[in-house]
Order: structure tokens, then sequence, then C-alpha cells
């Protein structure tokens, strides 16, 4: 404000000058004219995209573990390619995955750099645009003449001030789309982990009761033999058998799909890939459940609701700079022109406005589209809000559903299949029951902890929607268990 009052007194301390001398002078016009330019590029809008990430990483709700760094130079590539190296040395744990994906993954390096040219054309918007100059020269007789014409967009100088608001208003929104997509991609890659380790669970577990039924089929098939046994009671072995196959090579085409979704999301390539070793377990289920409370936060710093508040205001903000446009356009130019008459030199200087008439456009249509803009960007403000809270209520529902139910499985069916089986060995070695009871209590127990794993994959995941839901970008798992961005790629791939 206090630069264009500057501008402003200076423009009117060289009208008043003009008004002394009887006559405007061109020079003045045009000193006032730059004056008022070069204190507008002072206060341009700029993206501090450095600063955003900063803050980014300081965050742990966004970036969960690791440095966001982007790698504009062989020097930081190195650093962050020596970090992969030594994540990629242990066992890769959830938070360690997050990090591997930071400092690894081109994707992700690609998503920064996207962004910073988000910023970067933001803050552009709210540059004056360049003025243009004319230079001719015309021939008359002994009369040779030199014209110079400057033009300039009365209506481009005019707008300024809203433009740098509005450019303020997009370097917020990109900001804010920086942060949305750093926390899609460390979501993206929590997801992928936690399939890839419960992917490697149940491998090992479907595998154990193959084993078990594979005895079970072949003493059965022995047993025929020797006459011990039914063809009815031989075939129905045999079916248990045939399904636990299938299971196996469907739970081992889990793994290997699961564990290719991770590398990419990671980055990884060549001799990495061979480098990368997941838990065999899943992290075990909380104590207690998480409280409602400690995730409701002030629904106005919610990503969706910041960026769908910023879309609004930004309308609104658009309505104000194009509805003047939307009526006329206005250029002034000046001209500076020097005549040479057969070594006699003279000066000519002047200006000239040009003018847009509104004939046969009038621009209601343009103005109609702005008001209908900014209604609807106001609606959509409004319904993010209420969407905001009934996608938290629904999250810890199926949360809380979940929570119970793993934990159920965790202290009550997976004990009581445990006793069962130890219930079956004792009855087997006092000949109570036979080796095919024995077995079978074996299968039953595997597939309750079959059941229990697929209880406890499914918490993690409700736990990861309801933070994502909490922070205001929601997850949406698809049945694979991937989040919708990874499931989208796979289609495109």
């Amino acid at each position: 404000m206090l630069l264009r009052l500057v501008a402003g007194k200076f423009i009117r301390e060289n009208q008043k000058i003009g008004q002394l001398k009887g006559k405007m002078d061109s020079r003045n016009i045009t000193r006032a004219v730059m004056f008022a330019v070069s204190v507008s590029i002072v206060g341009c809008s700029s993206y501090k995209f450095d600063q955003n990430v900063e803050t980014i990483n300081q965050d742990s709700n966004i970036v969960y573990a690791g440095e966001v760094i982007a790698a504009r130079d062989n020097a930081q590539q190195r650093v962050l390619n020596e970090r992969a190296r030594l994540l990629l040395a242990n066992e890769l744990s959830e938070s360690n995955a997050v990090e591997l994906m930071l400092a690894k993954s081109p994707a992700f390096q690609s998503l920064l750099f996207e962004n910073l040219v988000e910023g970067s054309l933001a803050a552009q918007s709210a540059r004056i645009i360049n003025p243009t100059l004319s230079l001719e020269r015309t021939v008359h007789g002994t009369e040779t003449e030199f014209g110079r014409f400057l033009t300039f967009g009365l209506i481009d100088l005019a707008t300024l001030p809203s433009r740098q608001a509005y450019a303020d208003l997009a370097l917020n929104r990109a900001s804010v789309n920086l942060e949305s997509n750093i926390y899609t991609a460390v979501t993206d890659v929590r997801l992928a982990w936690l399939n890839a380790v419960a992917a490697e669970n149940r491998f090992s577990l479907v595998e154990n009761m193959t084993i078990g039924l594979s005895a079970s089929a072949d003493l059965a098939k022995r047993m025929k033999q020797a006459g011990s046994m039914t063809t009815v009671d031989r075939i129905q072995q045999q079916l248990l058998f045939s399904d636990a196959t299938i299971m196996l090579a469907e739970a081992k085409q889990k793994k290997l799909s699961t564990r290719e979704d991770l590398i990419r999301l990671l980055g990884l390539s060549g001799d990495e890939i061979e480098r990368l070793r997941v838990p065999k377990d899943l992290t075990d289920i909380p104590d207690e459940p998480l409280d409602l409370a400690s995730l409701v936060k002030n629904f106005e710093e919610r990503l969706d609701v910041k960026a769908a508040r910023l879309d609004y205001e930004q309308s609104l903000q658009s309505l104000g700079i194009k509805n003047i446009s939307t009526y006329t356009d206005i250029e002034l130019g000046l001209r500076n022109d020097r005549i040479d008459d057969d070594g006699s030199i003279s000066t000519k200087r002047g200006f000239e406005l040009e003018v847009t008439i509104p004939v046969f456009d009038w621009g209601d249509l343009q103005r109609e589209a702005l008001h209908s803009n900014v209604m609807a960007q106001r609606s959509n403000f409004e319904q993010t809000a209420v969407d905001a809270a009934s996608q938290l209520r629904v999250a810890y529902s199926a949360y809380r559903t979940a929570f119970d139910i793993a934990k159920h499985y965790q202290n009550e069916i997976v004990p009581l299949q445990e006793t069962l089986l130890d219930e079956a060995n004792y009855n087997y070695n006092g000949m109570i029951i036979g080796v095919f009871d024995l077995l079978q209590a074996g299968v039953d127990k595997s597939s309750a902890e079959l059941r229990a794993l697929d209880s406890k994959h499914n918490l993690l995941m409700s736990s990861l929607s309801l933070h994502s839901v909490a922070i205001g970008k929601p997850v949406g798992v698809t049945p694979n268990g991937l989040s919708a961005s990874v499931a989208k790629q796979d289609e495109e791939h």
C-alpha cells in the first residue's frame, strides 16, 4: 500500500508541473508509468518452495518419517542414493519404507518439481505484462522520420494489486497441493508395505496348512490302498488338499504382486530389488483403540477444506479482476519521434489511447459465467465441510469395528483353536481320536490364524484410512488393498 501511495504521489506531482506549464509533457507520463511499473515489480509474488518443503518436513502428520528433499543437483542426488543404500541394508520397516520412497522414488521427485512448476506459474500471474516497443523509419522527400512507440495495457496496470492478491491465493493453493500430494505418496507406500507384509505372512500360513493337508491326503491314500478307509473319506481328504493347493498358488501370486506394487512406489531397480526385504509379520494390535477426540482437529485446517476455501477465494478475486476486462480494454501509447529534414532535427512527442468499444459483445455472458463460478465454488466449499464431518464418523466406525474384530480373533478365537489342538494331541496320544482328527485340528488352527491375519490387516488399513480422513486426504482402498491412486496406475500399465 505504501509503495502504491508513493507512486500515486509521484504522478500527482508530475501532473502539477504539467498544469503549471499549461500543457501535458509526455516525458512526465513516461516517467510516472515507468516508476509505477518498477515499484510494482518490487512487490511481485514469488513461490517459496524450499520454505514450504521445510514446513512439511516438520509436520509428522504429512511426512510420517524421513525428510523431503528435491534433488536439484548431482550432490543432492548422491545424498539420497546413499540414504537408500543404507535403508536397503536392513529389513524394511513401515517407517523405513516411507523414508526409502522419499529418497529413491523418481515419481516422488517428479511430484515435487511439478509442484514447483505450479507455484512458479502462479507467481507469474502477478507479473506485469511487458510493454510493446514499436520502431519505424519513414522517408518523405528530404525528410527522414524515426518513430518510437511504447504501448502499455492500462487495464493490466490497474488490476495489478488484485492480480497480486490472486497470485498470493494461488501460491497458497500450490502449497496445499504440495502437502496433499506428499501425503498421498506417503500413504500409498504405507498401504503397499502393509499389503506386502500381509501377503508374505499369509503365504507362510497357507504353506504350513498345505503341508499338513498334503500329509493327510497321502495318509488317506495309503489307508485306502490298505483297505482301512472308504473311497468317500479318501476323496474328502484329497479335496481338502486340492483346495489348499489352490490357496497356496493364490497366496504366492498375491505375495509377488504386492511386492511389485511396493517396488514401483519405492522406485527400485536392478540389484536394489533383490536387496528388498520386508518383515514376515505385521505390527502388533494396540491395547487400546484410537480416541476419536484426539483425531478431531479444526476442520478449517483439513487439507480438503483448505483447498476448497482457497478455490472459493480465488474465484472471488478472479471476479474482481476479470469483470473490468469484460466491458473494455484500454492501452496507452507513448510516442517519441525524431525527424531529420535535410539536417534540421526536430522531435515530436505525444501519446494516444486505444479503447475497445463494446458494440457487438457487451461481456454479459462472461460476467454471468464468472458469477456462476463463484457460487459453484462457495457451494463446493460448504459441501466439503459437510463431507469432512461425515467421512470422519464413517471412518471411525469402520476402524472401531475392525479393532473389535481383530481383538476378538487375537484374544478368543485363536487361543481357543490352540487349546483344541492341544487337546487333540492329548487325545491322539491316548488313542481316543485318530490321526485325521488330529490333522483336522491343525488345519482348523491354521484357518483361524489366516482369518486373524486378515482381521489384523484390515485393522491396520482402517487405521491408516482414519488418519487420512482426519487430515483431510481420504484414502479410497480398493478390494485388492491398494489405494485408489495406485490402482489407477496399475490400470494404466
